[in-house]
């Protein structure tokens, strides 16, 4: 079902940024702060951007370290040459106009800074049984294409990549198909539908002692600031 190796968030973290204690870190798209927290907690100075007020509060609440803004990833409203890293965890393809979100990044890093994207990866499991609810395959590749165009016009300078696999788990399909639509009450699943995409969740789903799972693909990419 997966060719890909498993691998926690921390480690991905250590992979393709090394020790990152002390340096100054934006999350943009950082929805309620889970990956921001996860950076504070490994000696960062973070902060998380993110348009949603309401995220940001829940975010707030939790604490963990960061410090948050609300504001679109295309205008973050901080400083110039001010940032180590801008990571995008599963965000950019979210974001109205990728192309200026990441110019903007390019604003608020130092030069040589480095900006880190996290992105699903459509050819893995996961995404032909997803589709049925949302299909995001466009929108994932329009965001590649954004980082070849800033790659392209000078702006990044592509770095090291990991192509790697992590464990969305899910019980059932009921469970899955209201897991989607909590966290985006706009997709929906057609009754046309139900049935192709209940056999494309048997299909991809890997039963185990915890209830089981479908191997999610992902890539993490690394650009330096030019």
């Amino acid at each position: 079902m997966s060719n890909r190796e498993f691998l926690p968030f921390d480690f991905v973290i250590d992979r393709t940024l090394g020790d990152i204690a002390g340096l100054a870190i934006a999350d943009i798209g950082c929805g309620s702060g889970t990956v921001t927290r996860k950076l504070a907690a490994r000696g960062a100075d973070v902060v998380g951007v993110e348009p949603n007020a309401a995220q940001v509060a829940a975010a707030e609440a939790l604490g963990g370290g960061p410090r948050y803004v609300v504001a679109p990833g295309e205008a973050t409203g901080l400083d110039s040459q001010s940032l180590d890293v801008v990571l995008f965890s599963r965000s950019l393809h979210h974001a109205e106009d990728m192309d200026a979100a990441l110019r903007e990044a390019c604003r608020i890093l130092k030069p040589g800074g480095r900006i880190v994207v996290l992105e699903p990866d459509p050819d893995g499991p996961f995404t032909p049984v997803m589709a049925y609810v949302d299909d995001e395959t466009a929108v994932y590749a329009q965001a590649q294409a954004a980082l070849e165009a800033a790659v392209a016009a000078g702006l990044l300078e592509r770095g090291p990549a990991l192509r790697y696999a992590t464990k969305y788990r899910v019980a059932d399909v009921s469970a899955m198909l209201a897991d989607l639509i909590t966290v985006d009450s706009g997709r929906a699943l057609a009754e046309a539908d139900r049935g192709a995409f209940e056999a494309a969740f048997s299909a991809a789903h890997i039963p185990d002692e915890k209830g089981g799972y479908i191997p999610d693909w992902s890539r993490m990419d690394v650009f330096t600031r030019v």
